[in-house]
């Protein structure tokens, strides 16, 4: 954990409500991650709601694909029928979910201190920050990696790192002969992101 990742997890405990997440603010283990995956019923975190999460622990050079998380949250407002198309997720399917409150004491502990892997993750922690700094009065202090930054660096984009909105996660796979799932199951794409981490870092 470098200096600043140091004092923002430090401003982050200051706002800590509920002390039995305490250590989500200490110092990760050595090659200990986790990438996640969420799906939404829109992109905008002000209007639209989480749908399913999906959180998947990477050891070292190991993906523990079989001991992950993939949780159905109950939404406040159901999906809609044009974005059903996309992330499959039907009323039926989300009307008997976890509360967000149980999806969270759910998913905190397993996050924990490890850095969390994502797909544009500032997209995915944009609605799960919203959510934590209800429920324990700050946001996610985890350092978070983006697999777009790592990928703009290994194939020599000529921005440097700077990440590609339109960059898909099923073409970066392609481009590396990584097994390609089937895109927008939140599961699915945890595992290909920490597939591409793996590959990348």
């Amino acid at each position: 954990m470098n200096l600043i990742q140091q004092l923002k997890s430090a401003w982050y405990l200051k706002r800590l409500t509920r002390p039995e997440f305490k250590d989500m603010f200490t110092p990760p283990e050595p090659n200990s991650w986790v990438a996640i995956d969420c799906e939404m019923t829109g992109l905008n975190s002000k209007k639209n709601h989480l749908l399913s999460i999906a959180a998947i622990h990477i050891d070292d050079t190991k993906i523990q694909s079989g001991s992950g998380l993939h949780l159905i949250c109950c939404p406040p407002v159901m999906p809609e029928r044009d974005t059903i198309v996309i992330h499959g997720l039907r009323p039926k399917d989300v009307e008997n979910g976890l509360s967000y409150e149980q999806m969270l004491n759910c998913l905190l502990p397993f996050i924990g201190n490890r850095p969390i892997v994502g797909y544009c993750p500032q997209l995915d922690l944009g609605f799960l920050n919203k959510l934590t700094k209800s429920y324990i009065g700050t946001a996610l202090p985890n350092q978070v990696i983006d697999i777009r930054d790592l990928y703009d660096r290994y194939s020599g984009n000529p921005t440097q790192g700077i990440s590609h909105q339109a960059q898909q996660l099923e073409a970066i796979c392609k481009q590396l002969q990584l097994p390609e799932l089937a895109a927008h199951d939140a599961y699915n794409d945890a595992l290909m992101t920490a597939m591409v981490f793996l590959h990348l870092k």
